[in-house]
């Protein structure tokens, strides 16, 4: 399985069309979370969707519930139907990304990652997010019987997800800036 993930970020850090593909799809279910997430407070008695809480509590998710109406319940749906793709697209934007850069930059380290399998621990977070969607789903879908375990696991799943999330962006980042400042470096010594 790992292998073929690794199979798979390599491809889309080698291909501009499918790099294009991954980028449109990225950006495209975002765009679809963002207009649900505008659209969802006035169907859930002003509550946010629970994605969108970064700062989320158990207490804050038992809160909240009894403000959900059919509408926002199934609105909750739509926005996690598409929440299955957004993580998906958007952690293998960043292996790749990832990728590409080692590959450009630090032919050493990619040929570790790749004999490793390293390169999908940048897309640890989706599992994470899938997580927090099953928990969120069990929690509004049970009301008014959700337990605060319930709730608990919605809050643990984010906050994983939001760790995963940012410790691969930051090392996304670092390659960047060091793609890009051996690049610059070598334009202007030719």
């Amino acid at each position: 399985m790992l292998q073929r993930l690794t199979g798979l970020i390599v491809r889309v850090s080698g291909s501009a069309p499918l790099f294009g593909l991954v980028t449109v799809l990225f950006v495209g279910s975002l765009a679809l979370l963002m207009r649900i997430g505008a659209a969802f407070p006035a169907v859930a008695g002003g509550a946010q969707v629970f994605d969108l809480q970064n700062g989320l509590t158990a207490d804050q998710v038992l809160a909240q519930l009894p403000g959900y109406t059919d509408a926002a319940r199934a609105l909750y749906l739509q926005f996690t139907a598409i929440d299955y793709l957004f993580p998906f697209a958007a952690s293998l934007f960043l292996a790749a990304t990832a990728a590409f850069c080692l590959r450009r930059t630090f032919p050493g380290a990619y040929a570790v990652a790749l004999a490793r399998n390293l390169l999908p621990l940048l897309m640890v977070a989706a599992l994470f997010d899938w997580a927090e969607n099953v928990a969120a789903l069990t929690a509004i879908q049970s009301w008014p019987d959700t337990t605060p375990a319930m709730a608990t696991a919605v809050v643990v799943a984010k906050r994983l997800k939001l760790a995963f999330t940012v410790a691969g962006q930051a090392v996304v980042g670092v390659l960047v800036v060091a793609t890009v400042g051996r690049a610059l470096l070598r334009r202007f010594r030719d």
